[in-house]
């Protein structure tokens, strides 16, 4: 059940100064946040997912980010069914140990999901996907998932500075025509049909 929600910052900064009190922030050079991939091609009825990745980020202890997507076009493939409402997956860089809300809304085409690690000194630095969402079509066109905002948090519950990098991907649902393969297949047994109507034709005439 997603709990109640408040600031993932005001959530580490309450364990913070418990745990690492006297520690300096952390500092995060070029720490970016981006959507993969970049383009998301699918026919109508597929399910594909977008990775929430972060780069460069230094002692991270919790995440807040915020999506938008077409409701229209796009359905958030639910990743527990036995909770109430639908959720999209955590990744595997921070452990979700404490999910402060975890809330995929088709009416407002809202994503809406914020984790910390607990205890804080489990914070993790380097590259890594934060989570996964999962996407069904339900009908043709194009539309983008946006990255809204995007909130870091140290151990101390400070803000680590970020730059979204691509903030958002686009997801183009069409009817695929055949691949390369099927077209040599077609054509293939398109020849084996001509040459054995020639042969018959030629064993006809022969005959006569």
């Amino acid at each position: 059940m997603n709990k109640p929600h408040c600031s993932v910052l005001i959530l580490l900064g309450c364990w913070g100064l418990i745990v690492v009190w006297g520690t300096g922030p952390a500092v995060a050079q070029g720490t970016r946040v981006w959507l993969d991939p970049a383009t998301l091609e699918l026919s109508p009825g597929d399910t594909g997912t977008l990775d929430i990745w972060v780069e460069d980020v230094a002692q991270l202890a919790g995440v807040e980010v915020h999506l938008t997507f077409d409701p229209v076009l796009l359905e958030v493939v639910d990743a527990d069914p036995s909770m109430e409402g639908a959720q999209i997956s955590h990744g595997d860089f921070l452990s979700p140990d404490y999910v402060v809300q975890n809330v995929a809304d088709p009416a407002t085409g809202t994503i809406d999901y914020a984790i910390a690690c607990m205890p804080v000194d489990k914070a993790v630095s380097g590259s890594g996907v934060l989570a996964h969402v999962a996407f069904s079509t339900l009908a043709e066109g194009e539309t983008q998932v946006t990255i809204r905002s995007v909130l870091l948090g140290d151990v101390q519950g400070q803000p680590i500075a970020v730059v979204i990098e691509s903030d958002s991907s686009v997801v183009v649902i069409r009817r695929l025509g055949p691949s390369l393969t099927v077209w040599v297949l077609i054509g293939l047994v398109a020849a084996a049909v001509v040459a054995g109507s020639i042969v018959v034709v030629w064993r006809t005439v022969k005959a006569r």
